[in-house]
């Protein structure tokens, strides 16, 4: 008997788990824009957003479209047609996001207070 009999052990394939962290990632980071479009435009509300946490906001993005990228990537390689469109609308979706939150940091940089 073996001491890995004692644990279940669960693998996913590599293009679901690329794919579902990226869709995750995504729901996050929309969220997150939404609340600071709506901050910014409907109420005016600049001290509601998340200027603090720009920097952790945009590499995350970052990271959320490399993993779709990735997911994308290996799910076209697969027969899997609702994977791939799955993984190509969060590939689609991710940069979208992060083209918005791009224009709307630009937009917003002069209402910031910078604090060294």
């Amino acid at each position: 008997m073996s001491w890995k009999d004692a644990f279940i052990t669960v693998t996913f394939p590599k293009k679901v788990v690329l794919t579902l962290m990226s869709t995750l990632l995504l729901i996050l980071h929309a969220t997150v824009f939404i609340k600071d479009l709506y901050n910014f435009t409907v109420t005016q509300r600049v001290d509601r957003m998340n200027v603090d946490y720009t920097v952790v906001l945009l590499v995350s993005q970052v990271i959320s479209f490399y993993w779709a990228l990735l997911g994308s990537i290996y799910s076209l390689e697969s027969e899997n047609s609702v994977l791939s469109c799955l993984a190509l609308g969060s590939l689609f979706l991710n940069f979208s996001v992060f083209i918005g939150r791009f224009a709307l940091e630009l937009m917003t940089i002069q209402y910031r207070a910078e604090k060294y």
